[in-house]
């Protein structure tokens, strides 16, 4: 067996983000070789080519082997989706390929008038067929959100640290057709950039007879975890975290201690006929009751 370190198209793949360093093993005898990703949290898939049917990897690193002489990797650009879901791969031949993917993989199969809406992120791989997966955006509603009014006392300190001149100047350019159409562009800008660069509500709509194969996972630890979280998981000490998953669920009830009931005493004041007045103490209110 003989392993090279082996370049495909580095300049295509850079571009598009897809890994193009590879390992290419050759052997003259059969030999097994042990493939392996990064994260625990991933699924393996094995895509079986027989040349009728060709697939297409969605996802950038995705594809981690394939073996098979006619087997053919090429790098395409999807342009209808996102710069972030640029690349795809495309499959073609005879062989066997090894995907991987982010949590739990799925293989639906979409019959003849069947279809799905799927976020870009959780599609691994489909069949290519006659109908290509078409851009789909969901319907945005807007929200009228009421800006308070400003404080006469800021208003009054602004008006202040700034020139009559200067305020005047832009009260008046703000009127005018030129700073008009100044705004309209950087606002189509602003919103061309989320559409393409981004993506504004972007999903997939595939239509049957199609095999997709989706991952359960498909978004980043940035997008679930901010970053006040990460320094906070990464302070806390070893051994907290099962302490307090046993605490949340099995609580420790403390039983309360109820004080002992101290004797209640009574003083018994008596006057006499010749004025003189005497104290007497009781040593329990029972007592006292019985007496009377």
């Amino acid at each position: 067996a003989q392993s090279t370190l082996s370049l495909l198209s580095p300049l295509r793949r850079a571009f598009l983000g897809i890994p193009f360093l590879y390992q290419r093993i050759i052997s003259t005898t059969p030999i097994t070789a042990l493939i392996a990703t990064k994260s625990p949290g991933t699924t393996f898939s094995v895509l079986h080519l027989d040349g009728t049917t060709d697939w297409v990897v969605a996802q950038r690193n995705a594809l981690l082997a394939w073996t098979g002489h006619t087997l053919k990797p090429t790098p395409r650009i999807q342009s209808g989706l996102s710069l972030a879901h640029w690349g795809n791969t495309y499959l073609n031949g005879r062989g066997l390929a090894a995907l991987s993917a982010p949590g739990q993989v799925y293989d639906l199969v979409l019959k003849e008038g069947e279809e799905i809406v799927l976020h870009p992120s959780h599609v691994v791989a489909y069949t290519v067929t006659k109908h290509l997966p078409q851009p789909f955006r969901l319907k945005s509603v807007r929200f009228g959100l009421q800006v308070p009014a400003v404080p006469s006392s800021i208003k009054a300190a602004s008006a202040r640290l700034m020139p009559d001149r200067v305020a005047n100047f832009w009260n008046a350019m703000r009127g005018t057709s030129t700073y008009k159409s100044i705004a309209r562009i950087l606002y189509s800008l602003r919103t061309a950039t989320r559409r393409t660069i981004w993506g504004d509500r972007l999903f997939l709509q595939f239509q049957g007879p199609m095999t997709i194969l989706m991952s359960s996972r498909g978004v980043r630890v940035r997008d679930v975890l901010t970053r006040d979280d990460v320094n906070e998981i990464a302070d806390t000490e070893a051994g907290v975290v099962p302490k307090a998953i046993e605490m949340a669920t099995n609580p420790k009830v403390e039983e309360s201690k109820t004080p002992q009931e101290e004797p209640v005493k009574i003083h018994i004041a008596s006057v006499k006929g010749d004025g003189k007045v005497t104290f007497e103490e009781t040593a329990d209110l029972k007592q006292f009751v019985k007496q009377r």
